[in-house]
């Protein structure tokens, strides 16, 4: 698919203007029977609002994507709430309904509160993250559906046209060595990162966040995605962090020889999609281009200090496999 039709398909191309606070708290209220005060987090794509009510808290969003969107993140919330692993729980409204229409077509939603803080902001076991990576790799095996276009999912690499040459290389890399339909696919988080991951004091895993990116496409994709997340391209060894989680990752769920091999270059990729895909979005919703291109701030430079021993890497990580 070309680029445009990636966008419209993932529902980027609406550029969606802020509640009014006054009209949300009256959704909750009527839908809901909750009050309280209303806090806005920044978010990349939904209004996000944590609700401080009475005797809890609630993390409320107001979306404009596709019904069939939020059905999905929601079943898989539901599939997961057995698994043992600390993932939001959506409440029902007054009525028994998991999502409701309001201010004219944006679709409100209540989920449970997860304490903690973002593993972005705090330090913790990379080998204990990757363990339960594997786990939420597991309990999503058996879940049935989730086919979606997004634009985020990387069997789409191609669609981008960077004028940048490193990029253009990259991406080259992956078209020729890449082959998506003969890869292992299920459902997968496809965006787990330290922003989604929040920690206790102790550094111990406290919750698994935003579902929104949820689809059925390759697994080891997944993988690559959350290896380059914690890349650091400052650090005497910059693979060191993602070598640890995968190791915790192998611990509960095996890869394959080959897919181990393409590891390194994906996890490079990502960074370059992402860039890409931030400065367009920047550029388009200025209102969120500072949440947006924070979370892209140091992905090119990242990709420039890696991109050359990506070898030597694959290397690295076969014989964490073995």
């Amino acid at each position: 698919m070309r680029f445009g039709e990636l966008v419209a398909a993932s529902g980027l191309d609406l550029v969606a203007e802020p509640l009014d606070v006054a009209v949300v708290l009256a959704a909750l209220q009527e839908l809901h029977g909750l009050s309280g005060r209303l806090e806005r987090l920044a978010s990349e794509k939904d209004e996000t609002f944590v609700l401080h009510s009475a005797d809890a808290r609630y993390l409320v969003k107001v979306s404009g994507e596709a019904r069939e969107d939020l059905a999905l993140q929601t079943a898989v919330l539901r599939h997961l709430a057995g698994s043992g692993l600390p993932v939001p729980v959506v409440k029902s409204g007054v009525d028994g309904g998991l999502m409701h229409d309001i201010a004219g077509g944006r679709l409100l939603r209540v989920l449970s509160y997860l304490p903690g803080e973002p593993l972005a902001k705090r330090a913790g076991d990379l080998e204990s993250f990757g363990s339960a990576h594997g786990q939420l790799i597991r309990a999503l095996a058996d879940f049935r559906g989730g086919e979606r276009t997004l634009l985020w999912d990387l069997r789409h690499l191609g669609a981008l046209a960077p004028d940048d040459p490193l990029a253009q290389e990259i991406l080259a890399e992956c078209a020729s060595r890449v082959r998506p339909d003969e890869l292992e696919t299920q459902l997968v988080h496809n965006d787990l990162s330290p922003h989604n991951l929040l920690v206790d004091s102790r550094g111990e895993l406290t919750g698994i966040l935003d579902f929104g990116d949820v689809l059925r496409t390759a697994v080891v994709f997944d993988l690559a995605i959350a290896l380059s997340n914690v890349l650091d391209a400052d650090a005497p060894d910059p693979w060191a962090d993602p070598l640890a989680w995968l190791r915790g990752y192998l611990r509960i769920r095996p890869v394959a020889e080959e897919e181990l091999r393409l590891l390194p270059l994906l996890a490079t990729a990502r960074l370059v999609q992402r860039a890409l895909i931030a400065a367009w979005r920047a550029e388009r919703d200025p209102a969120r281009a500072a949440y947006v291109l924070s979370h892209a701030a140091r992905d090119w430079t990242t990709a420039q200090a890696v991109y050359a021993d990506l070898d030597t890497v694959a290397e690295r990580m076969l014989e964490v496999r073995r």
